[in-house]
């Protein structure tokens, strides 16, 4: 008879051990019961919330990662190509950054003479 113990007593093990860490870090073990029941349900929401983000958008935010490295190594279309994909057209900023530095030196300083009252 092996003396291991099965998958799931160690998965408990390992929750408890963690839970347990959260405690000791945060102060929990302190708290009255109705504050721990308040802060525990906030982890696990937050918990929950953030791991089904993590899990929805990682392929997505992954696809995208590797399409933008591949640009950058290729060399195609360059920062402002990449730029324009991110943002949509309508922000002034990054669009008038396709027609080139001297477009950015005229937004500019018609902006510093607007302060002037």
């Amino acid at each position: 008879m092996s003396s291991s113990p099965s998958t799931i007593e160690a998965l408990v093990r390992w929750a408890s051990l963690k839970k347990y860490r959260i405690e000791v870090t945060y102060g929990v073990y302190v708290y009255t019961p109705v504050e721990k029941a308040v802060f525990w349900t906030i982890f696990c929401f937050l918990f929950t919330t953030i791991s089904f983000a993590a899990i929805l958008y990682t392929e997505r935010n992954v696809l995208l990662l590797l399409r933008y490295a591949s640009i950058y190594i290729s060399g195609e279309g360059g920062v402002i190509n990449v730029l324009s994909h991110l943002f949509p057209k309508s922000n002034a900023p990054f669009t008038m950054a396709s027609s080139g530095m001297a477009s950015v030196a005229e937004t500019m300083s018609t902006a510093a003479k607007s302060q002037i009252p």
